[in-house]
């Protein structure tokens, strides 16, 4: 996403929907990117109104449930996650030919609107689960995205030209704050330092990082240095 104007209207400004303007941005965006704003959606949209949306497209028991189920915890989504990813499940492949190199599989793109979603999930949760669950849950994510930078296999994702995590589309602003917030709670102040450093340096744009380092907590760590 580009940068805003500096005189673009804030969140808070806007008090109703442009249908118009929105079915411009959902028009430009890729497949990946839709997939996570269907499922932010999703969260939103009342029981009572699943039927005007999906009827048309799927059967109830496709959708919903008639029993509450139980939503795993946020360690056992992550950990689920990173094992079907490590066991090769989002790798689908295609022939890459000089119109489609920049194009991302199918595959690729339920890879990285899974690893948003689990992200946005690590961010909400971080204010009201333990601090250490939420610490585990990221680092299972990080060290997956390592995984992928170090090139040592090529069965987790497929990327029909430069490959790497730079590819995926994700907001380190929004995702590595309450990551911190939380960690600082758990690791001794040097760890801490050095830990968030490595995360920071290994995923965060340059010219990110100021802004990043500027969300680190004033909070006493363990051991009370």
């Amino acid at each position: 996403m580009s940068p805003a104007p500096a005189n673009a209207s804030t969140w808070s400004d806007i008090n109703q929907v442009n249908h118009e303007k929105s079915w411009q941005v959902l028009r430009r965006l890729e497949r990946e990117d839709l997939l996570v704003l269907f499922a932010r959606t999703l969260r939103f949209v009342p029981v009572t109104c699943l039927e005007q949306i999906f009827g048309d497209h799927a059967h109830p028991q496709e959708i919903g449930d008639t029993q509450r189920a139980e939503r795993p915890s946020l360690v056992e989504a992550v950990r689920k996650f990173v094992e079907a990813a490590m066991a090769g499940a989002f790798y689908e492949d295609f022939r890459v030919n000089s119109h489609n190199y920049t194009d991302h599989s199918a595959g690729t793109q339920t890879f990285e609107a899974e690893l948003d979603l689990l992200f946005d999930r690590c961010v909400e949760e971080a204010s009201g689960t333990q601090p250490a669950e939420v610490v585990t849950a990221y680092e299972l994510l990080l060290e997956l995205l390592r995984e992928i930078d170090r090139f040592e296999r090529d069965d987790i994702v497929f990327f029909a030209d430069e490959g790497g995590v730079w590819q995926f589309s994700l907001n380190w602003r929004r995702i590595l704050p309450p990551y911190i917030a939380c960690l600082v709670k758990v690791t001794e102040r040097e760890k801490f330092e050095r830990l968030t450093e490595s995360v920071i340096e290994e995923f965060v744009d340059p010219r990110q990082r100021s802004e990043i380092r500027r969300a680190f907590p004033d909070e006493q760590h363990p051991g009370g240095h």
